[in-house]
């Protein structure tokens, strides 16, 4: 399959181009040819990832966090350095999507942690550079409960005036700690990465079962 139809559906499906993001979503690290016969996905473009993506023989990495941030990659060294020359020595593409896979309504990491808990009545909540990309929604128990992938532990505050009993993100810091206990609010980290492999793994099986390709995990 040609990387352009994949990278076209990935562009289609999250709604890329309607985000104001931190993240420069898109392709990052081009490859030599345009067959793709495997796509990988992952949370973080680590060295680690992209060895394991070679590996197993994708020519495509999909993640959650790329390399290229704001006004992109100044120079390339340190950590960039290492993802860039373990991409090129395997021909590996790179594709990053930040917000759009958080804010999802069906296989963003938000949609289907509430879908976990089996929160009923959600709806959208918490807005980060304008984008709308958390949640809110009534436990089995009838409790309130706010959710928001990542280090997302500044809305706590912003949870409780929402009415919620509980507030789940990856990661806080411990102002954001302090805050959420100031005004009485529980936070819950589950952390940072285990917050945002679901919409990665179901974007994985989205583009299997939509696209015909292999899909993998690493």
């Amino acid at each position: 399959m040609k990387i352009k139809k994949i990278l076209d559906w990935l562009d289609s499906t999250l709604n890329v181009k309607a985000f104001d993001d931190v993240s420069n979503n898109g392709l990052q690290i081009a490859r030599t040819g345009d067959e793709t016969k495997r796509v990988a996905f992952a949370v973080d473009a680590s060295r680690r990832s992209v060895v394991a993506a070679g590996e197993a023989g994708a020519q495509l990495l999909v993640v959650h966090h790329g390399i290229s941030w704001g006004g992109g990659i100044k120079r390339i060294v340190g950590s960039e350095f290492a993802v860039v020359q373990a991409a090129i020595d395997r021909n590996l593409a790179l594709y990053a999507v930040h917000l759009p896979l958080d804010a999802h309504p069906r296989l963003g990491h938000n949609a289907l942690i509430a879908k976990s808990l089996k929160l009923k009545h959600v709806r959208p909540a918490f807005s980060y550079h304008g984008n709308v990309i958390g949640c809110v929604g009534t436990a089995p128990d009838g409790t309130k409960v706010g959710v928001c992938s990542g280090g997302a532990g500044e809305f706590a505050v912003e949870a409780k005036a929402l009415g919620c009993d509980r507030f789940i993100t990856g990661e806080a810091s411990w102002g954001e700690m302090i805050a959420a206990e100031n005004v009485g609010m529980k936070i819950d980290c589950w952390g940072h990465y285990d917050t945002e492999i679901f919409g990665i793994k179901a974007l994985a099986e989205a583009m299997r079962d939509e696209l015909k390709i292999e899909t993998l995990t690493v």
